[in-house]
Parts: structure tokens; sequence; C-alpha cells
């Protein structure tokens, strides 16, 4: 170790669990897809997590041991948002972890795509990762340590997939939102990146999509097949880790090869 590394430290051996124990978590849209496999991971690597979504009947049957918590907000309200971290703090005192995967897709045609949709999207996609970060990071600061993933998907780099304009878009922006707050809170030894997932068999990616349609997707991908949510919380929960101290400002594709760049 040099000047260069002075008074950096890492775990040799995370474990099992990443050096996930008894961190603190938040996981929104956790009552089902991708958000419900990574709550649930977390909290099988020794996370403490609070599942957060709208959907109460989901949370209700969430895995997340004796210790894990459930708070139904509406995200698409930053007030929400704010509150949703201020209650972490008030029930844990602390705040490690963050995964931003609460999303919504409306599959319209670009021509039929009116300003209540727009709006919509916007809120619940994107606006509602700014305030879940702004606030997740001031309560990160003072320990110096914080790990913040936000959900994006290939859909922002491609431009969307049958009707998904709207949602590509937001999509997008959390890429560029994610590397603004990694420049701003590194220095602080907060991380924060940003987790693409590709194809992935959800019930969000499925509805409303023919199956030839779905079928031809799933052919583009050079693996052969769709992913697993869990597949995707696996890179979530790396991303969160120890093992990846340095990595921040990154996108990890988990997409079976399908955007290789």
């Amino acid at each position: 170790m040099s000047e260069l590394t002075a008074g950096v430290t890492v775990s040799a051996d995370p474990g099992a669990g990443f050096g996930l124990d008894g961190k603190i978590a938040i996981v929104t849209g956790a009552a089902s897809g991708i958000g419900r496999a990574t709550a649930e991971l977390l909290a099988k690597s020794g996370c403490l997590v609070t599942a957060v979504d709208v959907n109460h009947k989901g949370l209700a049957t969430l895995d997340l041991g004796d210790d894990g918590a459930t708070d139904v907000a509406d995200l698409s309200v930053p007030a929400a948002c704010e509150q949703v971290v201020a209650g972490v703090l008030s029930h844990r005192k602390r705040l490690d972890i963050l995964v931003n995967a609460a999303a919504i897709l409306r599959r319209v045609p670009i021509a039929e795509a009116d300003a209540a949709l727009w709006e919509k999207m916007m809120d619940t996609n994107l606006l509602s990762q700014f305030f879940l970060c702004r606030a997740a990071g001031e309560a990160m600061k003072p320990r110096k340590w914080g790990r913040i993933v936000n959900c994006s998907s290939g859909a922002g780099l491609v431009g969307g997939f049958f009707g998904a304009t709207a949602y590509a878009i937001t999509k997008a922006g959390i890429m560029t939102m994610t590397r603004s707050f990694a420049k701003d809170l590194g220095p602080h030894g907060i991380t924060v990146n940003t987790l693409s997932p590709g194809a992935i068999d959800t019930p969000m990616q499925r509805t409303g999509v023919p199956r030839e349609a779905l079928e031809a997707n799933r052919a583009r991908v050079p693996i052969g097949r769709m992913g697993l949510p869990a597949e995707c919380a696996r890179g979530a929960v790396f991303l969160a880790s120890d093992l990846a101290s340095y990595v921040t400002g990154h996108i990890l594709a988990v997409d079976g090869g399908s955007l290789m760049r």
C-alpha cells in the first residue's frame, strides 16, 4: 500500500454473504420481478431489508427473514421517497444499501402517448429514483460508506421494445442520473451503479406482448433464452457488496449478451 491508497481497507474474505451481514437495505419494487428477487437474496445474504412497493399483497408474501420489514408507498410522489428513507433511519438508525427497482411499463405507440402517460412514467421510473438517491446519499454520508444500485434496462440503449418508448426514455435517464450521483457521492465513500437487465422473464416483460414477439426477442439473445429475476438479483447483490468496493458509475448489463459493445 502506498500513500495513494492510505487508509483504504478491503475485506480479505467477504464470505458467502459478500460482506453483507447486518447491512441495512432498502429495495423498491419488491413485490414482484427483479425487485422481489433482489430483496429476498439480500435478506438471505444477511441484510436487514425494508421492501417497498405500492402492492401490499405482493409484499405480504416476501421471504425476508425474521428481521425484514415492508413499507407500502407510492414512489411517484417525491415526499413518499423521502419518507421511506426517514422511516428506515428511524427504525434501523442507519442506511447502507439502496436498490431502486420500482418501475412501471405501459406499452403505448408513440402516436398515442399523451401527457398523463408521460408524467406517470417519468415520476414512477425516474423521478422516484432521483429523490431516493438523494435522500439515501444524505443518510449514508456521515458513515462514509454506502451502496446505491439503480435498475435501468437495455431498453434505454436501444429505444425500447414493442411500444415501450416512454419506458425506454426513462431508463436512459437513469443511466445518466446514476453517473451524476456517482460523481457527487464518491468522495463520501458511496458507490452508485446501474443494473441494466435485458430480456428477463417477468410479468412486466410479458404483459401486452404477443407470444411471437416474445419468441423473436428471445431468439436474439446469444445465450438463447430469457433471463431469470434471480440472475439480475445476483448482479444487484454484487454491486451492493464488498466485492464491488471500487466500482462506481458503472452500467452492469445482465442481458445474456444481447447488447455486446
